[in-house]
C-alpha cells in the first residue's frame, strides 16, 4: 500500500466525484481509479460504490476513512518532525585536537557552525599522551 493511494481515497471521499478528486490530486481519472482498485485489492474489500460515477463509500470505505485520515496526519507529522530535527542541530560538539592540527580544526568548526548555528563547539588541545 502506498501513502499516495490513501491520499487519493481521502480526497475522493471529500470531493465525492472522481474527476474533481483526480484534479485535486493532480492525476488523471484512470490513475486515481487504478490506485483505488489497488487499495481495495490490498484490503480485500470494496471501498467505493461506483459504476461510471461515484455513488458513495461502502460500509467498509466509511470504516477505512478515519484510519486513512489519521495515517496521513501521522505521516505529515513524521515528515515535519524529521525536517525540523535535520534543520536544527543543537548541542555541544566536543573535539580533542593535537596542537599541530589546531589551525585546520578552526576551518572545520567554522563550516560546522555556519551549517548549525544552534550548536556549540568545545575545542580542546590534547597532548600525544592523551591519545
Amino acid at each position: 500500500m502506498l501513502i499516495r493511494h490513501l491520499h487519493y481515497f481521502v480526497v475522493l471521499a471529500r470531493e465525492a466525484h472522481f474527476a474533481k478528486a483526480a484534479q485535486a490530486c493532480h492525476v488523471t481519472q484512470p490513475t486515481l481509479s487504478a490506485a483505488l482498485r489497488k487499495l481495495e485489492d490490498e484490503f480485500g474489500v470494496s471501498l467505493v460504490d461506483r459504476d461510471r460515477t461515484f455513488f458513495g463509500l461502502t460500509t467498509e470505505g466509511r470504516r477505512v476513512l478515519p484510519w486513512a485520515q489519521q495515517i496521513l496526519l501521522d505521516f505529515e507529522s513524521l515528515k515535519t518532525d524529521l525536517a525540523e530535527s535535520a534543520a536544527s542541530l543543537s548541542g555541544t560538539l566536543r573535539i580533542g585536537v593535537i596542537p599541530a592540527a589546531m589551525p585546520i580544526a578552526g576551518f572545520f568548526t567554522d563550516c560546522f557552525l555556519a551549517a548549525h548555528p544552534d550548536a556549540t563547539i568545545d575545542l580542546q588541545a590534547i597532548s600525544s599522551r592523551q591519545i
